[in-house]
């Protein structure tokens, strides 16, 4: 007597449909918060960069990069990190009034910039 498979393997259909919808759902899951995580990171490196231009303006500091350390300090997320900073003026430049200022901050794949322009 000849027995079906199909009849025999019942319950195994639907066994995988649940075991790879499980790990569906696990992968989407961890890219989901994976993609958090490297959004809060680009928004904590923009914080650095606004806030460091924002204190260097108003306190009128003639070391950006001294202003930059202070705020990375600050930061939980890049107190560690090492950081490329860039701007397009020297110092003596930098403190001349009306001039603009351009800041990139920059930290593996990932980059912030802010500008301002500098008082009279």
């Amino acid at each position: 007597m000849k027995t079906n498979l199909f009849s025999q393997d019942r319950g195994s259909a639907l066994i995988e449909v649940v075991a790879f919808a499980f790990v569906g759902f696990g992968l989407v899951l961890t890219l989901g918060f994976d993609l958090l995580e490297q959004e809060r990171k680009v928004l904590a490196l923009e914080g650095i960069a606004r806030n460091t231009m924002r204190s260097f303006l108003l306190n009128s500091s003639d070391d950006m990069f001294e202003e930059v350390a202070r705020q990375q300090e600050s930061s939980q997320l890049w107190k560690e990190e090492p950081l490329d900073v860039s701007m397009n003026c020297s110092a003596t430049n930098c403190s001349l009034p009306n001039s603009l200022i351009w800041l990139r901050i920059k930290a593996g794949d990932l980059e912030a910039k802010a500008f301002g322009v500098r008082g009279g």
